[in-house]
This record gives structure tokens, C-alpha cells and sequence, in this order.
């Protein structure tokens, strides 16, 4: 598939009525669209030594690459429904599968399962990965491979007591925190001092301090204001997030779009993508994003059945 234009509006809602915003002062816009015929996309991210984006779709059980030519290729075909992806220092591109595991592939292309169980138990779904510069890689749990049809390799019940938040370090798996009620997207701020981690159960972000290697004073931090009534199917969402060099967070919250917070927490913009002609349920559902591209410049944004990208001013 061949990269094409599409065009976009991209409008802010408050609570007392709605403009139409054409363009936006972090983003340009109109983005594009790489394509627009996948089932479920996810778990985009940037792998600046092979120069292409990898990101997944989950129901059909595949990762994808795009190179700098727009050309999409399956990358890993029976990925393990992977979700979320992430790239290590030593360019190690690790992937949590909703069939309960995080593994990771070599450069050279060799796959390595790290861990599907906790306490000889069985992973619920792993989903959205981080890496902190010491190397650790913290997941998190939830449980939607096991409980959504065509979304995993099983519907069974969740073993592990809590959904958890998990750090891998030196080979060891550990539980950092089982308090939030369906973990979603991970993210550490710049400096490290904070992780934000995605309920998907209110669309709330919660923000926790990292001390050492401890999470602690766990506070409620952004939500999406948006001014939309609840979906009736998924009610409010958040998800996948990204930092940007600035500190702004980048959060997905599923139909109403994607929003970008301050480091202090304020909502600067609000983008929603045009769902196309789909029809599916899933159609302009914000999964995910992530920057990239030959000069950082990029966001890639998986939108439903769509896969765009805009570029960053």
C-alpha cells in the first residue's frame, strides 16, 4: 500500500457548545493517511536504525512495517495479538502480546520470550510497554486479550489477583502496583520522576512518583475534556501515550479523539480524526501514538480501522 492524502477536520468541543478547528499549534495538518482498511491498529513506534514505523493490528494478528518509501509490510505474521511495542538502546524492539506475554526481537530478528507468567501464574493480557534509561521495562496487565473475542488466543478467566503494572529488570518480574482498575497506556516523564499510566476503566490518567525503583503518592492527574457524552459502547477511554521533548503528554482516549497535556497538566489541544467510511464500531477509536520519523518530527496515530500521520511544527 502506497501512502495518500486524506483529508481531516479537526474540531474542540467544550462543554457549552463547539468550534471547528482547522488547524492546530503543535500539529500540521491535514495528516496522512497510510492506510485505511486494517481491522484494529495499535502499538505504533518509531525504529530509527532500520529508518520504517512498526505498529500492530491486533485481530489480525500481525505487525506491520512502513518504510520511507509508504510502503506496508506484514513484519511479524501470528504476532501473539500483539498490542503495544517499544524500542530498547540497543534497538531491541519489545512487544507485549495479548496472548500473555512480552518478548522481544533482536536486530538481527531473533524473538525472545521474557515472561508470560507472575508467581506461577498466568499474565492476564500485557498491552502497553515504557523503558526507563536504566533498561527496565515496565508493562501493564490488563485483561482484554482473554476477555474480548478475536482480540487473543483464548477467552479464559484472569489468574493474576490484581491487574497489574510490572517491572522486568536483570530477568526479574516484578509488581509494582495493582491499583489501578484496567491499566492501560505507560508513560515516564522526561526526567523520570513521574509515570503516568492510562485507567481504562474512566479514561483518568494517574500519575505516580517514582522513587527509586517504588511507585508512590499515586494521584488522579488529566482526563480529556471533550464535552461528549460517555460511547455507549466503551464508555470514556484513555490509552496509549506519548512524552514529547517538551514534556507534553500525548493521551489517546479511544472516540473522543486525542488530547495534548502541559507537564502541569493543562489541556492544550484536542484532535479528533475523521472516522472515514467505516462502519465498524471501532471506526476513529484513538488507540495509540507515537513520535518518530528521520527527524523526530513525526506522530503516528492509530485511529480505528486508520493509520495516520502528522507531522509536528
Amino acid at each position: 500500500m502506497k501512502i495518500i492524502n486524506y483529508l481531516v477536520m479537526l474540531f474542540i468541543t467544550v462543554i457549552f457548545g463547539s468550534s471547528i478547528a482547522l488547524s492546530s499549534d503543535i500539529l500540521k495538518t491535514p495528516p496522512t493517511v497510510v492506510g485505511d482498511n486494517f481491522a484494529f491498529t495499535e502499538g505504533p513506534v518509531w525504529v530509527g536504525n532500520q529508518n520504517m514505523w512498526l505498529f500492530t493490528d491486533i485481530p489480525m494478528n500481525k505487525i506491520y512495517s512502513l518504510d520511507s518509501n509508504g510502503n506496508v509490510n506484514v513484519w511479524l505474521d501470528d504476532s501473539g495479538f500483539a498490542n503495544g511495542l517499544s524500542i530498547d538502546s540497543n534497538n531491541n524492539i519489545w512487544i507485549a502480546h495479548h496472548c500473555g506475554r512480552v518478548s522481544y526481537t533482536t536486530p538481527g530478528g531473533e524473538n525472545n520470550i521474557v515472561t508470560s507468567t507472575y508467581n506461577d501464574k498466568k499474565l492476564n493480557s500485557p498491552n502497553d510497554i515504557a523503558i526507563r534509561k536504566d533498561g527496565s521495562i515496565w508493562f501493564t496487565d490488563p485483561m482484554y486479550g482473554i476477555s474480548l473475542e478475536g482480540f487473543g488466543c483464548e477467552l479464559r478467566d484472569e489468574e493474576q489477583p490484581v491487574r497489574g503494572i510490572y517491572q522486568i529488570k536483570n530477568g526479574e518480574v516484578t509488581l509494582k502496583t495493582g491499583s489501578v482498575e484496567i491499566p492501560n497506556g505507560i508513560a515516564f516523564s522526561n526526567d523520570e520522576k513521574f509515570l503516568y499510566v492510562a485507567n481504562s476503566a474512566d479514561g483518568v490518567v494517574y500519575r505516580f512518583e517514582v522513587d527509586g525503583e517504588e511507585l508512590i503518592n499515586k494521584r488522579p492527574w488529566v482526563k480529556i475534556e471533550s464535552g461528549m457524552k460517555p460511547h455507549p459502547m466503551f464508555g470514556y477511554i484513555a490509552d496509549g501515550m506519548q512524552v514529547d521533548k517538551n514534556g507534553n503528554v500525548y493521551v489517546s482516549g479511544g472516540h473522543e479523539g486525542f488530547a495534548i497535556f502541559s507537564p502541569d497538566g493543562e489541556q492544550l489541544e484536542l484532535i479528533q480524526p475523521d472516522a472515514g467510511s467505516s462502519e465498524s464500531p471501532m471506526a476513529g477509536f484513538v488507540s495509540n501514538l507515537a513520535i518518530g520519523g528521520p527527524n523526530n518530527d513525526q506522530l503516528m496515530v492509530s485511529v480505528g480501522n486508520q493509520l495516520v500521520i502528522y507531522d509536528i511544527k
